[in-house]
């Protein structure tokens, strides 16, 4: 949860200096669940290659709508219900502010170099080259 409550503080610090100050509690929301959504896309990924060894499991894209529109609304009940993200920013504007952006850089970047990594193993086992 901390964690998650660094990410939120800089990615709303980052909303707010490129000129997004509008909305930037949706905008750090929604990648937040963009970033997890990838995570979770990985991971069914992951299993289905490296478990079953082909694509034996065949998810409807119905289940990965639903599974980022449920966590979409738990960030919203976890960083914005009931002035949360005010409350985020005010607590730990001393301790995050600086030069600590590694965590929040690293989060996306992971996301997606698995992501690629994962098709391509997938190519690769199409090919029959794995």
């Amino acid at each position: 949860m901390r964690f998650l409550e660094y990410l939120f503080f800089k990615y709303y610090n980052w909303q707010v200096k490129v000129g997004n100050g509008d909305m930037p509690t949706f905008m750090a929301v929604l990648f937040i669940t963009f970033c997890s959504f990838f995570y979770f896309l990985n991971i069914v990924m992951s299993f289905d290659y490296f478990l079953f060894g082909d694509n034996t499991t065949t998810l409807s894209k119905w289940y990965f709508i639903a599974f980022t529109i449920i966590l979409l609304i738990l960030e919203f009940f976890l960083f914005v219900y009931k002035g949360r993200d005010k409350m985020i920013m005010e607590t730990h504007r001393e301790e995050w502010t600086g030069k600590k952006n590694l965590g929040a850089i690293l989060f996306p970047a992971i996301a997606f170099v698995w992501f690629n990594v994962n098709w391509i193993v997938k190519m690769l086992m199409n090919r029959g080259a794995l």
